[in-house]
């Protein structure tokens, strides 16, 4: 297990060794923080107050952005007050004079406001305009955020083919170790045996081998016995 755990431990420290994953994990860092950035809304405030003539229109864009709160108060005259969305449908058309309030998140409709139009303006009309919403500044950090993301993929990928390659060489320089070893106990085994079999050989000579050894020393080259021999038996 400690072994297991060894070998774990190693293989972490090459990785982060490794100068292209250094690379890969400071371009991903760059990237991170470019992306919160981009993705932290901001809340800001906006008032505005105008007069508006004697039969004048106004137009006034609401913002695209998410809306926490929209007050719109007249404070002299009266109008003719119409909001739209953005294909121009009207959300609500209705006449309003001094001292009326309108709260333009709390409209019934699942379309967003876009535009109000001041129409059939009766007298001076003086309103204020309230808006507190939340933007993100920082979206176009996104860009950058994306470009580091793929230096950094291509960083992390290049030093992982590089740990690959060099796990799988010494995968092999093992497996080949290993085999060398395995060759060297085979022949020590073989060797080892041979020998033995060498000291176990041991050669009697016999009497029936000197016999047969005598015999042949008496048997000329015609496979005759030799005329000494006869003349001897004689």
């Amino acid at each position: 297990m400690n072994g297991k755990n060894e070998k774990e431990r190693g293989l972490l420290k090459r990785i982060l060794s490794n100068k292209d994953i250094q690379k890969g994990i400071a371009f991903f860092s760059i990237a991170l923080i470019l992306a919160f950035s981009a993705v932290i809304p901001v809340t800001e405030e906006e008032f505005n107050e105008n007069t508006i003539e004697d039969d004048a229109m106004e137009q006034i864009n609401f913002p695209g952005y998410r809306v926490h709160d929209a007050i719109l108060n007249i404070t002299q005259g009266t109008t003719n007050l119409a909001i739209q969305d953005f294909q121009g449908n009207v959300l609500l058309n209705e006449t309003v004079s001094e001292g009326d309030s309108i709260d333009l998140t709390d409209i019934d409709s699942p379309r967003d406001p876009n535009l109000l139009v001041f129409t059939n303006v009766q007298g001076n009309l003086t309103y204020t305009y309230d808006l507190q919403y939340s933007r993100r500044p920082y979206g176009l950090l996104s860009l950058p955020a994306a470009f580091f993301t793929l230096i950094g993929m291509v960083f992390a990928f290049k030093g992982k083919g590089l740990i690959l390659g060099e796990i799988k060489q010494r995968k092999m320089e093992e497996e080949a170790r290993k085999k060398q070893e395995e060759r060297d106990d085979v022949e020590e085994k073989d060797k080892s045996t041979g020998e033995d079999e060498i000291s176990g050989e041991v050669i009697f000579e016999g009497e029936s081998t000197r016999t047969k050894k005598g015999e042949a020393d008496h048997i000329n080259f015609m496979g005759l016995p030799d005329e000494d021999d006869e003349d001897s038996e004689r």
